[in-house]
């Protein structure tokens, strides 16, 4: 059931009729900070049932994050590890690649700092290359483009992934073809299961990515967002 900020007021107004609406939203803060409502869309909101998505943020990582601020402290970037995709899957193969997904401007320049680091660095490798090679090696870092807009979270003061990137990463982007078939349906039905997702968030990422209409697909196929008005 979703319910929207204007129907939380009209159910506190019904035994405290002269509340403000400052106070409302104070309390709906207090409810999502609690994990009892979760916010879903920009004034919308169900019962909470999930957590919130914590990436892993390893010493590698950390690492990475630190050489790519010192040398471009003023760009947008995001580090994350292929390993936070596992615990969401039935039969997915266990990998640690780094991702490096840095303003688009800037995204070369950063492979080509880290390449000066590290052995296995590739900049947007074609699927051929990733399929036949980057596959056996160790300890790859893949540096891309980063969407403008993307959803990002701090975690060990390292810019990281959200639970939306994740999943619509996963859905669209060639790195993750070992995901196709019915093993993205598993990985999107865990995600929602265990996890808090923002709808909203989740679709104009994918927006942004020009794949609206298959994060949609996934969502109706699996039945993930029926009260979400972007789905007739």
């Amino acid at each position: 059931m979703v319910f929207t900020t204007k129907d939380i007021l009209s159910f506190y107004r019904e035994t405290e009729p002269s509340i403000p609406s400052s106070t409302v939203n104070w309390r709906v803060y207090s409810l999502v900070d609690l994990g009892i409502l979760l916010r879903i869309g920009k004034g919308k909101f169900k019962f909470g049932k999930g957590s919130l998505y914590i990436p892993e943020v390893d010493n590698r990582i950390i690492k990475i994050s630190k050489i790519v601020k010192e040398k471009f402290p003023f760009i947008q970037y995001c580090i994350w590890g292929s390993s936070s995709i596992i615990e969401f899957g039935h039969h997915i193969p266990r990998t640690n690649i780094v991702f490096v997904d840095a303003d688009r401007d800037s995204a070369e320049s950063v492979f080509h700092t880290l390449k000066e680091k590290y052995k296995a660095v590739f900049y947007r490798p074609s699927k051929d290359l990733f399929d036949n090679y980057i596959n056996e090696l160790q300890g790859v870092v893949i540096v891309r483009p980063l969407v403008s807009e993307t959803p990002l979270q701090l975690i060990k003061n390292v810019p990281t992934v959200t639970i939306e990137k994740i999943l619509v990463d996963a859905l669209l982007d060639e790195e993750f073809e070992f995901l196709k078939g019915n093993e993205i349906n598993h990985v999107f039905v865990n995600a929602f299961d265990r996890y808090s997702i923002n709808i909203s968030k989740l679709i104009r990422y994918a927006d942004r990515k020009r794949k609206k209409s298959e994060i949609l697909q996934i969502l109706r196929t699996n039945n993930l967002a029926a009260d979400h008005d972007l789905l007739p």
